[in-house]
């Protein structure tokens, strides 16, 4: 274990060099923001009379880039961070044997804009409601972030954070009150064009004959995002 505190004239840094590792493919935790960590560092924030909620950085040294999570556990083994398949593929740590964990302060967020990938999320009977229900997995959301959320409707969906506020790095989600919106998802005008194209092949004619009800297995999608709230 790695442990330092940097003095500067404004503020001081606390942070960690340690293993990066993944859960496994099966693992429910995939579906959250957070990691696992050593008991040590919970030790080393204690003594520096640093109190909840621990938010860090997560920082691929070999290339710079970073991103926000909370923490699930200090139960880790030592000088090992255990990270969920998204942020282990977004900081690109497959073949990165250290990274920086820092304790970071972020702002209370207010408002959430999302980028569905797959149209598959509009099928589900809520799909704003269940959104916000996956969100209580994260503690933080970052602009750029790619996470992956589970829908017990659809399994895994990911989602790009578009956009959140107040603008900043982070924003911290638990236990406040948060507004949520998301986009039109990724394929979703390709859906819509595929679903018209086949009007030019339907022909209504007039007849006598009774209508026959026919059960569909699936219904057609459709949402007026200019007026969705």
């Amino acid at each position: 274990m790695f442990f330092n505190i940097f003095n500067s004239n404004r503020s001081n840094e606390w942070f960690w060099s340690l293993v990066p590792l993944q859960y496994n493919n099966e693992d429910k935790r995939n579906y959250t923001g957070k990691i696992i960590l050593p008991m040590s560092v919970l030790e080393d924030l204690v003594i520096q009379n640093i109190q909840p909620p621990y938010i860090f950085e997560i920082t691929n040294k070999d290339i710079g880039i970073s991103t926000y999570c909370g923490v699930l556990e200090f139960t880790g083994e030592e000088s090992l961070v255990l990270v969920p398949n998204w942020l282990h593929d977004q900081l690109n740590l497959e073949n990165t044997t250290e990274v920086i964990v820092k304790y970071r302060r972020v702002v209370n967020g207010s408002f959430a804009r999302l980028l569905p990938h797959s149209v598959d999320f509009l099928e589900l009977e809520a799909p704003k409601f269940e959104l916000e229900k996956c969100l209580r997995e994260y503690q933080v959301l970052s602009p750029n972030d790619e996470i992956l959320l589970y829908f017990d409707e659809k399994g895994p969906l990911r989602f790009t954070v578009k956009e959140v506020h107040p603008p900043a790095k982070a924003v911290y989600i638990v236990d406040v009150d948060l507004k949520v919106d998301f986009l039109p998802p990724i394929g979703y005008e390709e859906k819509i064009q595929a679903e018209k194209s086949v009007l030019p092949f339907l022909e209504v004619k007039e007849t006598n004959e009774e209508f026959k009800e026919i059960s569909m297995k699936e219904l057609g999608v459709f949402y007026d995002f200019n007026n969705l709230k």
